[in-house]
């Protein structure tokens, strides 16, 4: 068998049975001159198969077919290139030429113009499979490129701004993104009443045509996720608040604070952060302020928070922050409020901030609290919260609103590390005297309803006389200790800081109406006091000085009430062992609130057998 190759013949003789197996391979790469009964070489057919027979079988150098190829390319480019300038992307067939492409002058050519016209029809994902599906044979690598920047520029979202909204487009849709969006749309939450829950819709997306959605700002996020997941790229039109502020810190971080804070920047600055009562969340919120360094809106839940974290900023970051409360509205560019002022009047300072902070994130779904996440345009937000749980089920709206948890840290992490102290739980029961009972059957004949029946029992289990003498019983056992009495009742915190006095113990009472807070927490700093008596003014994040003791006169069944309560007493200390101590009336609807409370204790702490009195 003879193959010539520039200029050259090469023959080999072939033996019987690999005849038909070497004919079929040369002719992939060459075509038959019957004349001279010669397979001549073929570069256009070599650029589409394998030329291995002919170095290996007949001992053609390598070197010989390559530069016939690259001879051969040498012509083909400058074809190709001439198609490309007359707005025709171009290949050399290798073998059947299908739709979009047609054949002219030995090319497959298909219009530039038309792959618009194909992406209009059938969108970038669908098209870019029909388009490039199709080209089987020698392109110019630059010119792929360019076919495929056609897709690329199409497959994009854009986000504009329309005023109080965020608009979002999808110039060249598919089914799967319009499909997600589509489900984005709707947030189902839920509504408790006194006989059941309901199930609501809430509309957080709106259609407005097949191509444009509208919706809250804070949905840029859950945008650019679907976007990711598409492969569509994101432009960004929307008109920011993006005022700088000029900072200086004067405080450092431990390691798992740092991390929370890395976390949330990682995912976009944007995200919720979880951490014990004692880890020190407002100064993961300090550092994501500084990091930021630019217009700043941090929502509590009370004066006394408020307070707090204007003290921190002025201290902390050099800046005096604005107060927005219900007494105060002064707007900053690093401004504090109150969640209930900030909702009545964020009509009027939507578009001020850069960053959000939900100090107690799980306050967001409340619908009050709910209007600020929902038209707030602060691009970046940080959730902080020990327990995001919300005992309505309606933590998912935390997520959507402030996102997802970016950091983790749990009680047993931080004790581990030294940083919050062990604890030691005990449970003390006492029973309803009889009077007590007989009154409480009494009021419960009368009750019309099984809701009523069961707020009567409550009311006399959580407020049952013997409760009183146990408080005081151990606070002669407790000598010297740093004690904090939660109750549920103000006239049951007034009682016990009354007979408390009256025995002598340094003692002050704590409830809403409490205007010399910041004296009594200074007194109980120095040791001038070491019993604090209050109701639930303290069950949320106001920095209480250092104590080791909770005692539980009443409470509620809420993991977070039990959560919060105890994070008062487990801040860190060489030695020290926080003490929380339950008083609980027996045979009364109480011990059931007891058990559901005790999960907001420390999982260590719920493994040890607690005292029982």
């Amino acid at each position: 068998m003879r193959v010539k190759v520039g200029g050259k013949i090469y023959e080999r003789s072939v033996p019987d049975h690999l005849f038909n197996e070497v004919k079929e391979k040369v002719k992939s790469v060459c075509r038959f001159d019957p004349s001279a009964k010669t397979w001549i070489f073929d570069p256009r057919k070599a650029l589409c198969s394998n030329w291995d027979v002919l170095v290996e079988f007949f001992h053609v150098p390598d070197e010989e077919i390559r530069r016939e190829l690259e001879e051969f390319k040498a012509e083909v480019d400058v074809k190709l290139g001439e198609m490309m300038d007359k707005g025709y992307f171009a290949f050399l067939p290798c073998g059947e030429v299908r739709r979009p492409f047609r054949m002219e002058g030995g090319l497959a050519l298909l219009d530039l113009r038309e792959v618009e016209r194909i992406i209009s029809r059938e969108g970038p994902l669908k098209a870019y499979d029909i388009v490039l599906g199709s080209i089987n044979g020698y392109y110019l690598e630059e010119h792929l490129k360019k076919l495929e920047s056609l897709f690329s520029s199409k497959r994009v979202v854009i986000l504009r701004d329309a005023g109080r909204k965020m608009v979002i487009e999808i110039p060249y849709p598919e089914e799967g993104i319009i499909s997600s969006l589509e489900l984005a749309s709707k947030v189902k939450y839920y509504v408790r009443t006194l006989k059941d829950v309901q199930v609501k819709e809430l509309t957080v997306l709106k259609r407005k045509s097949y191509t444009t959605f509208e919706g809250p700002f804070f949905m840029h996020h859950r945008v650019q996720d679907i976007a990711k997941r598409y492969n569509y790229s994101v432009s960004d039109e929307v008109n920011w608040p993006d005022q700088d502020v000029a900072l200086y810190k004067d405080f450092s971080l431990y390691d798992f604070q740092k991390r929370a804070v890395d976390s949330w920047e990682r995912n976009g600055r944007f995200g919720t952060v979880v951490m014990p009562t004692g880890a020190g969340k407002t100064y993961v919120g300090l550092e994501a302020i500084f990091r930021t360094s630019k217009s700043t809106l941090i929502c509590v839940v009370t004066e006394e928070l408020a307070k707090q974290w204007f003290e921190l900023i002025s201290e902390k970051l050099s800046f005096k922050p604005g107060i927005f409360t219900g007494r105060k509205k002064e707007v900053r560019p690093i401004t504090v409020g109150i969640y209930n002022s900030v909702a009545k009047h964020i009509e009027g300072i939507f578009d001020k901030f850069s960053l959000i902070i939900f100090d107690e994130v799980h306050h967001v779904p409340a619908a009050t609290f709910k209007e600020i996440a929902f038209k707030a345009k602060a691009k970046y937000r940080l959730g902080l919260s020990a327990t995001p749980e919300r005992a309505d089920g309606n933590h998912h709206l935390i997520f959507l609103t402030s996102g997802e948890v970016v950091y983790k840290v749990d009680y047993e992490q931080l004790l581990s590390m030294g940083f919050l102290a062990p604890v030691r739980h005990h449970v003390i029961y006492v029973e309803l005297s009889p009077e007590e009972r007989r009154r409480m059957s009494r009021e419960i004949l009368t009750a019309r309803s099984e809701e009523e029946r069961r707020m009567i029992e409550k009311k006399y289990a959580l407020k049952a006389r013997a409760k009183i003498g146990k408080v005081l019983d151990l606070l002669r056992d407790l000598e010297g200790r740093k004690i904090l009495i939660f109750t549920e009742y103000i006239d049951q915190a007034e009682e016990i800081y009354r007979r408390a006095k009256e025995l002598g113990y340094r003692v002050e009472l704590l409830i809403g109406k409490t205007t010399n807070r910041a004296e009594i927490f200074d007194r109980f700093r120095r040791g001038d006091v070491n019993i604090i008596v209050t109701t639930r003014v303290l069950d949320e994040g106001i920095d209480v000085p250092d104590a080791d003791v909770a005692i539980i006169v009443s409470g509620s069944g809420s993991r977070r009430q039990m959560a919060q309560r105890v994070g008062r007493v487990v801040r860190g200390a060489p030695g020290k062992v926080a003490d929380v101590y339950e008083i609980v009336t027996k045979g009364t609807i109480e011990e059931r609130l007891s058990r559901m409370r005790r999960r907001g204790l420390p999982v260590s702490s719920r493994r040890r057998k607690g005292a029982k009195f």
